[in-house]
């Protein structure tokens, strides 16, 4: 790796930078804590509730549910290295696995200025010198699991019946984020954009940044010649965010709810969508929320929805923790 690259990668961790991230990581854990303790103050009678619904849940089904999350872990490395393939860099899969685990591990626990694709891109950056392009090729993976949820809450609106849609307003945050994901990924892809990233580059404050403009134009102009890898993405994502959908509704039927499978594939993407606004820390308050509003549409009481949620978040920890366990060991080998 050149000087330039292992300045580009080394820049993001200024202390500057570090700092503004720990305030917001702190700022979004007062939202978080405060929207917990409205929530159980609020919208639950009795919060002992909530222990007994979860020590109650079927461990079977939990297990299953677990299972296919690690299932769709895996399902997600795969997609990352043909994205990776398609941009000419060829990353054994036992790497990128590995790379997404650490990513997984740094999402959960640590600031934005050491978010999970930093880590990720910074962990294959043997094979991927360029941080930006790494980066990049991360923003088109993401880009294909959000159009692939939208594909599924789409398919699933009219199975679960317009009045239902209407009552509960679905519709409209489906509506939102699809104008957003269709305005980003064409323009992306497109050749005007290209051709006026290349004009800033050459405006008198923008050359410092031509490096990183010039990979950006080349990244965009690979994706664009190679969409048939790109839609082999989009049909990878539809498959992992069937397993995302389902690992929910196990979790559900474990605690006993009784909402038909059909209604989790429009519920759960637009709950994921809710907690992507990014003003809490792993969509901790705003996740128990969209469960409690959405769910309480078919009957299922607050305690239920939000075992749903705690659960689910403390899958999300496991492999979070594990991804620590391969960072610390994955460190150990490299500085011995």
């Amino acid at each position: 790796m050149s000087i330039s690259d292992r300045e580009e990668l080394a820049g993001p961790v200024s202390k500057p930078a570090r700092r503004k991230a720990l305030l917001k990581y702190a700022l979004k854990a007062v939202v978080s804590t405060a929207l917990i303790a409205y929530i159980l103050h609020t919208q639950v009678d009795n919060v002992d509730e909530i222990w007994q619904a979860i020590s109650g849940a079927d461990p079977w089904l939990l297990t299953a549910a677990f299972l296919l999350h690690i299932f769709g872990f895996l399902l997600c490395s795969w997609r990352w290295q043909i994205l990776l393939r398609a941009q000419n860099f060829l990353v054994p899969i036992i790497e990128l696995i590995r790379a997404y685990a650490i990513g997984i591990f740094f999402n959960s626990f640590l600031p934005g200025v050491m978010s999970g694709d930093f880590m990720r891109a910074l962990d294959i950056s043997d094979r991927v010198p360029s941080y930006t392009q790494s980066l990049l090729i991360l923003f088109v993976e993401r880009l294909t699991g959000m159009i692939a949820l939208l594909v599924l809450a789409l398919i699933a609106l009219p199975l679960i019946g317009w009045d239902i849609v209407e009552e509960t307003g679905i519709l409209w945050v489906l509506v939102a984020v699809s104008a957003a994901v269709i305005v980003i990924s064409l323009t992306f892809l497109s050749n005007p954009f290209r051709r006026l990233a290349t004009r800033v580059s050459e405006v008198g404050p923008f050359r410092r940044a031509q490096g990183i403009i010039s990979k950006i134009t080349e990244t965009s102009a690979v994706f664009s010649g190679r969409m048939g890898s790109v839609y082999g993405c989009i049909l990878i994502s539809v498959v992992f965010q069937a397993i995302v959908v389902l690992h929910f509704y196990l979790i559900a039927q474990a605690l006993g709810f009784g909402v038909p499978v059909i209604y989790y594939f429009a519920l759960i993407p637009v709950s994921l969508f809710i907690m992507m606004v990014p003003i809490s820390i792993n969509g901790i308050g705003v996740r128990e929320q969209a469960f409690i509003v959405l769910f309480g549409f078919f009957g299922v009481p607050a305690s239920s929805a939000i075992s749903l949620a705690w659960i689910a978040l403390a899958f999300a920890l496991v492999q979070a923790v594990a991804g620590g366990v391969v960072f610390a060991l994955r460190r150990k080998v490299a500085t011995s």
